[in-house]
């Protein structure tokens, strides 16, 4: 049996979680590494009700996610005949500080770096990384890059360290090398729009360092080639319906499905995305001498100034209603939780149970693979650890939900189809806004754009989501009205 507790005499702060374990008569334990809030742990081992609250935080999903993580681990290593005496306690120390020791490593200049330190990726990578986090590193235009642009670099550090050798340098990039760094992302279950971000961050770092004489391999700038990604690769991209808000503006909620709800819905009037809508203030809300009321803002990824005009009282309503203090909420609780209201409301609107062709997220298709491991080593007789068992029995039921195929349904081709409830997430409030508001068919792609921020009308046209029966049907009506316009001129 495996269990997380703190080590610590702290009743605030962070402090780490460890992990206790006793097998074969031999107990071991270990720091996970895990990181969490001392008073909050501490007031989820209170009762049943005060740990679901918990796990369903941020920090209480990171943990729940590591937890499994780290107990598959140890069974792992049981089952390999590992942890067989006390003096096997490093084995188990490295396993865990593989699992959660996942971040980049910050390069801090020191007396070593130099031009020739330099020319190689791994270190170029970390002082760019390092500058671009302290403010150092800048655009071309002198700007500070976004916390979107520094997220994504981390996110690519991560895998340019678990791919590159610590001692290449660019003028070792060849052409096989950047097609083995995609096969390699694509391996680790990475999805296509995300391995073709990974390989633009890798050619522009070869490029930064050219344009800064680290790299005069010529060949290093021309290898990066992005993939088209074809439409059944995607994750299903859903919109709701005019008819699908106005249900879920009437549903009776109350805690936090309703804050959830009410702040999706700012994003639906908005048309904005997630890390503006959820930081709307009285003063974004401005009411021209004419009498038209707008909400103003700065969008953060692109700086962009939009003014989308208020049209819809229900956003008057919202306002008056929390007085324009909105509730603050992480884009991973939005993401949880507006699906258990797009479920419950399912209930009521039947569109929103229609199933779609998607496809499995990379955490997803591992949780899959773990669970058909499970399945096949119960079905076969053995006996499960009591951690094999948490986790089988908590996915069993999600499968059972789902008329599991091992875990998520499936139709006669195999592909895995999902219910529209399931599909929405922070981002379909946008989606959705800006989808309903060009059905109406009244505003110009300029006039769109001037309220979602796009920059061009190709990413705009990319972004709606009308589908081929509505266009179809857009189509034939304007062929339908042309044509009685036609037979009524005829006629006189």
């Amino acid at each position: 049996m495996s269990q997380l507790f703190l080590r610590t005499t702290k009743t605030d702060g962070k402090a780490p979680l460890y992990v206790r374990t006793r097998r074969k008569g031999i107990l071991f334990c270990v720091s996970t590494g895990i990181m969490v809030d001392v008073k909050e742990w501490n007031k989820s081992l209170k009762s049943k009700s005060a740990l679901v609250k918990y796990e369903s935080s941020e920090e209480g999903m990171r943990v729940l996610d590591m937890e499994r993580k780290v107990f598959l681990a140890i069974d792992q290593l049981y089952d390999d005949n590992k942890l067989n005496s006390k003096d096997d306690k490093p084995i188990l120390e490295k396993a865990l500080s593989d699992i959660v020791n996942t971040e980049v490593p910050v390069f801090v200049p020191d007396t070593e770096v130099n031009d020739e330190s330099l020319k190689y990726v791994k270190a170029f990578y970390a002082n760019f990384f390092n500058g671009i986090t302290n403010g150092t590193i800048r655009h071309g235009s002198n700007a500070k890059y976004s916390d979107g642009s520094i997220q994504i670099w981390k996110n690519f550090g991560k895998s340019l360290h678990a791919y590159c050798p610590n001692d290449i340098p660019f003028s070792e990039i060849t052409k096989p090398f950047a097609d083995r760094f995609s096969l390699f992302l694509e391996k680790k279950g990475m999805m296509p729009n995300t391995v073709n971000k990974y390989v633009t961050c890798f050619r522009k770092l070869c490029n930064l360092a050219a344009e800064e004489g680290y790299n005069t391999n010529a060949v290093s700038l021309k290898v990066w080639k992005e993939r088209t990604v074809k439409e059944v690769e995607k994750r299903a991209e859903i919109y709701l319906t005019d008819e699908e808000i106005d249900a879920m503006y009437g549903m009776k909620l109350e805690g936090m499905e309703e804050m959830v709800r009410d702040v999706f819905l700012l994003g639906y009037f908005s048309c904005q995305r997630y890390s503006d809508y959820s930081k709307l203030r009285e003063e974004n809300f401005i009411t021209y001498d004419t009498g038209l009321g707008v909400i103003s803002l700065t969008q953060k990824k692109t700086g962009n100034v939009v003014n989308v005009p208020i049209v819809d009282k229900r956003v008057n309503e919202l306002c008056e209603k929390y007085h324009y203090d909105f509730p603050v909420l992480t884009e991973q609780q939005m993401n949880v939780k507006i699906k258990v209201v797009a479920e419950k409301l399912s209930k009521d609107v039947p569109s929103l149970q229609e199933k779609f062709v998607t496809v499995l997220t990379a955490v997803e298709r591992r949780a899959e693979d773990t669970y058909a491991k499970l399945l096949k080593k119960k079905k076969s007789g053995k006996k499960l650890t009591e951690n094999e068992r948490k986790w089988y029995y908590k996915q069993h039921k999600l499968a059972e939900s789902h008329n599991g195929n091992p875990l998520w349904e499936r139709n006669k081709h195999g592909e895995v189809i999902r219910p529209k409830y399931e599909l929405v997430s922070s981002h379909t409030s946008r989606r959705s806004g800006t989808t309903n508001l060009y059905k109406m068919g009244v505003l110009s792609s300029k006039e769109m754009r001037s309220i979602t921020g796009h920059q061009s009308e190709k990413v705009f046209e990319k972004y709606i989501r009308v589908g081929i029966s509505e266009q179809a049907q857009i189509v034939a009506d304007k062929l339908l009205a042309a044509k009685k316009a036609k037979n009524g001129k005829v006629e006189k």
